[in-house]
């Protein structure tokens, strides 16, 4: 199948609106998801650097060929209506100019229909670091000497966030130490065990999927098991949405902040943040917005002047997506990873950081030489596979029994692309 026969049946297959899954589910009943030449026609539709493996998708997202075209093409339209289009142009002459607002509202409505929940409860952000600056700092449920926890899972810049509590609200910061790998009940009692040993806890820092080393965590549990203790929980799920399917409305979280430029692919500078309706109160406006007890969520944000061409673009980045499926993207990233992992996991030299459990990973996964843990040493590592090896895989710090280098493939990626990269672990450790 060529570029323009695929585009042809995204076209014919990816509709932005709700009803259209049917029509796709039952063309997919007619596609072989397990076939490397369907994957090499999807791995088509990005403009990759060539030469390189990438595997380090987890840095942000890569635009496929289709949402890419459509940014060029929603830049130029922007650029030209200009004021036009965020003004009355619509009013004066609809055939011509569109409305900007009018249409963000229509993207954040598609956001809101994938993930479960309702509009009202989503408001459109530069990324989730945004998102999450503005849940902990507009949380306002805390007093001083209250505890919340972070751990060495969490990533670094929603770990400031919670150290940003202790500085500016007297909280106390508990740093706990997940075991990695941890089983899925493990975690549930980790948690629980951290809540137990701290009765001042009111707050967690919770990942869905972990930025360091790609376990997914069991949030559901955790979210019900802390809220029977009256724990609040943010949830961070910058990783998992777009990269495997799951309902997030099922998970019953209160808060919570997406990117929509990591694995849903869409245009760079774009997130969300999540607040249940009942809960929004109990974020506080930004700026003087609006007084504390008005319920609009966005007033929780305060972004300015927005990526405009990049909002629009969303649906077409959507619409890519359900053209293969969140099941077969999901299924796809576990193939990707199980081909290296699989070829390494029997190595004592080697220690893989996430589980083996299905439910526990998609495709990234960090690793370790167990005879090497200093952070300095995984990045001449890195430097190693990018040279000798032509291999791009990210170098991780910040966990307490040292560096690993995290390994997270796309869509482009083949499986012979993990071959490779077994290859190259085998020939450094001779």
């Amino acid at each position: 199948m060529d570029r323009r026969k695929f585009l042809q049946s995204t076209a014919a297959l990816a509709s932005v609106a709700v009803a259209a899954k049917t029509t796709m589910a039952q063309a997919h009943d007619t596609t072989d998801y397990q076939s490397e030449a369907y994957w090499k026609t999807v791995a088509d539709q990005y403009d990759v650097a060539k030469g390189y493996i990438n595997l380090n998708a987890g840095h942000w997202g890569l635009m496929s060929i289709p949402v890419m075209e459509a940014l060029f093409r929603n830049t130029r339209m922007v650029n030209r209506d200009y004021s036009l289009y965020v003004g009355s142009g619509k009013a004066v002459d609809p055939d011509r100019f569109g409305n900007f607002w009018q249409e963000a509202d229509a993207v954040v409505a598609l956001l809101a229909s994938r993930l479960n929940v309702g509009a009202d409860e989503l408001v459109l952000t530069r990324n989730i670091s945004e998102s999450m600056q503005h849940l902990f700092a507009g949380y306002n449920k805390l007093k001083p000497g209250d505890g919340v926890v972070m751990s060495d899972t969490d990533y670094g810049s929603m770990q400031a966030e919670v150290r940003y509590l202790e500085e500016r609200r007297g909280a106390e910061v508990i740093s706990a130490y997940v075991p990695d790998p941890a089983s899925y009940q493990e975690f549930i009692d980790f948690y629980e065990k951290v809540i137990n040993d701290h009765p001042n806890v009111k707050l967690i820092l919770l990942t869905h999927m972990s930025s360091r080393t790609g376990v997914i965590v069991p949030v559901k549990e955790i979210i019900a098991m802390a809220r029977s203790k009256g724990v609040d929980v943010i949830l961070d799920v910058a990783h998992s949405w777009g990269q495997f399917d799951f309902d997030f409305g099922d998970f019953d979280a209160d808060f919570a902040g997406f990117n929509l430029h990591k694995w849903i692919g869409a245009p760079q500078g774009l997130g969300l943040m999540y607040i249940k309706k009942e809960r929004i109160t109990d974020i506080d406006p930004k700026s003087g917005k609006a007084e504390k007890s008005n319920t609009d969520i966005k007033n929780r944000i305060q972004t300015g002047t927005v990526n405009m061409p990049a909002v629009i673009t969303v649906p077409d980045a959507i619409k890519f997506q359900e053209s293969i499926g969140l099941k077969n993207i999901g299924n796809r990233m576990q193939a990707l990873r199980d081909r290296w992992v699989d070829q390494m996991i029997d190595d004592p030299r080697v220690e893989i950081l996430t589980p083996q459990d299905k439910r526990m990973y998609a495709g990234i996964t960090s690793f370790r030489f167990r005879a090497i843990t200093a952070n300095e040493d995984y990045g001449k590592l890195h430097r190693t596979l990018l040279s000798k090896y032509k291999i791009n895989a990210s170098p991780y710090g910040g966990m307490r029994r040292g560096g690993a280098i995290r390994v997270s493939p796309h869509l482009y990626c083949s499986l012979e692309d993990m071959d490779t990269f077994a290859a190259a672990l085998k020939d450094i450790l001779g």
